[in-house]
């Protein structure tokens, strides 16, 4: 990542939480909602919750993301990585009563994982670097394992300004959907499923049925990408 991304998660860690509230207030729901959010999303992906796996959410940053995923799936063993030591150390106290999630510096153990999620990780990583992250991540994957990519979508005006009022994404490059996918193909993984998601950010069951209609119109305030190794 971008040293002054380095910089800004360290710094502010613990406010982390605090700073995401107020960007994203004006949409008058709870900030945790966005990471339920992802959650419902990867559950068309990882469809048995009583299944074991090893799931590794990088960059996980304070681990917000990851504590809902290993109460979600509580028989896998989830891992949290980040570079960033003051994140990490804000994520181990936060989950220290969670059984099942671990924090992890560093990913050269020879550990593999059967599906590995990157929730709005690519826009703070340098974009000169996003190959080699891209091949590290296809490297720790299982045989038959997924990477799950969620990313800003340039084109939703409202995530722009989101962007804008975090000072967490002061660094942050958005990343065009059709570009990612090129650097994805280029790193020989291929694109199992692609969709627009987040069309409406509120809880109403409603809104998430229409959204299944809408998957393929770049609108929507985020983009997921499901890859496999082909």
């Amino acid at each position: 990542m971008a040293v002054t991304t380095i910089t800004v998660f360290d710094k502010d860690a613990y406010r982390y939480r605090e700073m995401l509230k107020s960007a994203v207030s004006f949409f008058g729901v709870e900030e945790p909602f966005f990471d339920y959010y992802k959650v419902y999303c990867l559950k068309r992906w990882i469809t048995d919750c009583d299944e074991s796996y090893d799931i590794l959410d990088f960059g996980c940053g304070i681990g917000k993301l990851t504590a809902i995923l290993a109460k979600t799936f509580q028989k896998s063993s989830i891992y949290g990585y980040d570079i960033s030591c003051a994140s990490l150390s804000v994520a181990r106290e936060a989950s220290a009563t969670i059984n099942n999630v671990y924090f992890v510096s560093d990913l050269n153990g020879g550990k593999r994982y059967d599906f590995i999620i990157a929730a709005n990780v690519f826009h703070h990583i340098k974009v000169e670097e996003h190959s080699a992250v891209l091949f590290k991540m296809k490297m720790l994957l299982n045989n038959n394992g997924k990477i799950c990519i969620f990313e800003h979508n340039p084109l939703n005006l409202l995530t722009q300004y989101i962007v804008k009022r975090f000072p967490f994404d002061v660094d942050a490059k958005l990343i065009w959907r059709h570009v990612f996918i090129k650097k994805v193909l280029l790193n020989e993984l291929k694109v199992f499923a692609k969709e627009y998601i987040l069309f409406f950010p509120w809880r109403v069951d409603l809104f998430r049925k229409i959204e299944r209609f809408l998957v393929h119109i770049p609108l929507g305030a985020q983009y997921m990408l499901i890859l496999d190794n082909g």
